[in-house]
């Protein structure tokens, strides 16, 4: 029997690589996994859509986006404020033309932007999976903040180190799949990343030094506003790390996703989860990469840069 006619080929060439075993061995229990993932993607996809016709979710954070962009950047509300702004001001810098547009019209396009990134991430999946996962994202898109553009900057990462810049520049510690390369041994592509991150820092400095210093003095300021205590976060960083580290070691690059989420500095509900939709895009790279390399890919060799 050919593989295009086996039904066990098929399952083998989904884009969940790492659950193959278990699809194959369980196929009931997937079943039942699709079932009550819908579940919770209509209940979190209500709940989400209450809180943003009754409450005051809708754009609140992205709302602290565009009010930095309106004037001269100042930290001067502390984490869990609202409309805080926490990131460097490269990312302000990188939205402002956006900005310029009244709030309704920056808010719809910055959802649209998210939306449009969250689809592309999931679309290897099959719908029955895709579209509850895409549900499950909902809270992130309907307060706006930045954990789908991170999950889209990790696929991208892999073949284009320089965009580790933007998770480091904005949620810091979520920049550790940059650890990925120097894992591997893959130096240049490291120093590629360090190089990268390195300009935009000494040129975006030059042009607004203080508002840089002001960055610098928040972060050592906030130091301890983790919600968790400090302890807790550095050990999940040092997690994240070794994450990252295993994933690199053993071409799992899927364990990059996991790993930005537990090195985030804010690790509270669901929101952050949702850089986990980036993991149909990474394993998808292995898989390419498993296919023009051979299973045996020697450490040091880049991954593939196809989508």
């Amino acid at each position: 029997m050919s593989k295009f006619s086996d039904p066990r080929a098929k399952i083998a060439d989904a884009p969940w690589g790492f659950m193959n075993g278990f699809t194959c061995k369980y196929p009931s229990a997937t079943r039942l996994a699709v079932v009550l993932l819908w579940l919770l993607g209509i209940l979190t996809a209500y709940l989400s859509i209450r809180g943003a016709v009754v409450g005051t979710i809708l754009g609140q954070d992205a709302h602290a986006y565009w009010l930095a962009a309106q004037s001269e950047l100042v930290y001067d509300r502390a984490p869990g404020q609202r409309d805080a702004y926490l990131y460097s001001p490269a990312f302000v810098a990188a939205i402002k033309p956006l900005a310029t547009l009244s709030w309704p019209f920056f808010l719809v396009i910055w959802i649209c932007l998210e939306a449009a990134i969250l689809i592309w991430l999931v679309k290897p999946l099959q719908l029955r999976w895709s579209a509850p996962i895409f549900l499950l994202c909902l809270p992130e898109l309907m307060v706006g903040n930045i954990y789908i553009l991170l999950a889209g900057s990790a696929v991208v990462g892999m073949y284009r180190p320089a965009a580790w810049g933007f998770p480091i520049l904005t949620k810091l510690t979520a920049g550790v799949g940059l650890l990925w390369f120097a894992a591997r041994g893959e130096w240049s592509r490291f120093i590629e990343g360090i190089g990268g991150l390195t300009l935009v820092v000494i040129v975006l400095y030059a042009l607004e030094p203080t508002q840089w210093q002001a960055w610098m003095q928040f972060l050592f300021e906030q130091r301890d506003g983790t919600p968790d205590s400090q302890t807790s976060f550095v050990l999940r960083c040092l997690l994240a790390a070794l994450l990252v580290a295993i994933g690199a070691w053993k071409q799992r690059p899927w364990l990059i996703a996991p790993a930005m989420v537990l090195a985030s500095p804010v690790l509270v509900g669901l929101i952050p989860l949702t850089m986990l939709a980036a993991i149909p895009r990474l394993n998808r790279l292995a898989r390419l990469d498993a296919n023009l390399s051979g299973p045996s890919l020697p450490r040091g060799r880049h991954m593939t840069k196809g989508f």
